[in-house]
């Protein structure tokens, strides 16, 4: 809130000094406007807001004090600044009580009164801002209800007519004997979207499961390497198909961690997969797998479109997308082929639940590298050595 919207309503019955208060409060950038007893500041206020109101206890018609009581028990959030003389400093206190914010003694001190009015617009600044906050913090959790509505609707809502759906599609695929091309290949589309759909309604029901801390914990002994290599053989291909060259560097030390294999394989391939969507043909992408410092590094480097520095702390966010809508697209493997974007949330769910942590470090335009840092169930080792064979895919 600013000063030239903060409205002061100067009440006093002196012309003279009620004049002196506008000029005063006008200098010092308020919106000003006058009443010459507490009737008329009523009826004002009655018809209009102020933020302020300056108002004499010793007027004729209506005195300042049963001015004070009616404007508190009507506008409650309205600051009222009372003025009053030496020999009545009883009576100002006694406002104070009432609900006053502050007294301005007789003779005036404009110097006071500055200091006063400043004070109390820095209140009522602060009091604006807090109800600011109150009302965005209001909007998110209306939000984030919203979502958790949207994630209990697709998990429970969609599965069912979905497996109902899977099922006539493999009915109809025993029925039909020796279809020809085109009856194979739309089953064949219907098959991959029912599939498609189940799997994303299996991410939005992990997602919700590792929120709410109901995903079991599955504490085996994993080999990351050969997971790694499972999710490099899985998509391997689709660099290929768009000719970005993808290298794998791996310690050539064992690398054993404590989790659970779906869970592990996910991050694994969704960072890759990440990388994936937002780097162009022709582009590069370098996955590392290594140990330092007893602790387990898998980091995805790409020469992608990067992550604009404003948005780089609500990327894992659940259904935050870097590309807008307009531009959105369903495809998997295509450059910013769109998703729903819960992929790194559920990244970040998962690795801090195995008492890692994920690191983001983007330059727009540039690339992005996505590092987990996790911990090392195996022997400790003191140094770690990268084996310099390095698998290349390119087009």
């Amino acid at each position: 809130m600013k000063r030239d919207e903060v409205k002061v309503l100067v009440v006093e019955d002196e012309e003279i000094i009620r004049m002196m208060f506008k000029q005063s409060f006008s200098n010092w950038g308020f919106k000003v406007d006058t009443a010459e007893n507490g009737k008329d500041a009523l009826e004002k206020c009655q018809k209009q807001f102020y933020n302020i109101v300056v108002t004499d206890l010793n007027m004729p018609v209506m005195d300042g004090m049963d001015l004070l009581k009616r404007l508190k028990s009507k506008f409650a959030h309205q600051e009222v600044i009372v003025i009053t003389g030496y020999a009545t400093i009883e009576s100002a206190i006694e406002a104070m009580k009432l609900g006053a914010y502050d007294f301005i003694l007789k003779p005036v001190n404009f110097d006071h009164v500055q200091f006063t009015i400043n004070k109390c617009f820095t209140k009522i600044r602060a009091e604006a801002e807090n109800e600011e906050l109150r009302e965005l913090n209001s909007q998110l959790l209306e939000l984030n209800e919203m979502k958790d509505k949207f994630l209990y609707i697709t998990n429970h809502e969609i599965r069912t007519p979905l497996t109902i759906i899977k099922g006539y599609i493999d009915v109809l695929s025993n029925l039909i004997i020796n279809p020809n091309s085109e009856v194979t290949e739309t089953l064949t589309i219907l098959e991959d979207t029912v599939a498609e759909l189940s799997e994303l309604v299996d991410r939005m029901h992990l997602l919700k499961s590792l929120e709410l801390g109901e995903t079991p914990k599955n504490n085996n002994t994993l080999d990351l390497k050969e997971i790694l290599g499972k999710v490099y053989r899985d998509m391997a291909n689709l660099f290929k198909v768009r000719n970005i060259e993808l290298r794998i560097v791996v310690d050539k030390k064992p690398l054993f961690i404590k989790g659970d294999y779906r869970q592990v394989r996910l991050i694994m391939r969704e960072l890759l997969n990440n990388a994936l969507k937002f780097t162009p043909d022709g582009g590069k992408v370098m996955v590392k797998l290594e140990i330092k410092n007893d602790q387990i590094l898998y980091s995805v480097k790409d020469t992608g479109v990067g992550i604009p520095y404003d948005k780089q702390n609500v990327i894992f966010d659940r259904f935050y997308e870097i590309q807008d809508v307009v531009n959105h697209r369903s495809s998997k493997k295509d450059f910013m082929g769109g998703g729903l974007g819960i992929g790194l949330s559920m990244v970040k769910e998962i690795v801090e639940g195995m008492d890692g942590r994920i690191e983001l470090l983007s330059e727009p335009g540039q690339g992005s590298v996505f590092k987990l840092v996790l911990p090392y169930s195996q022997t400790k080792s003191k140094t770690a050595t990268v084996d310099k064979t390095i698998v290349d895919t390119k087009a």
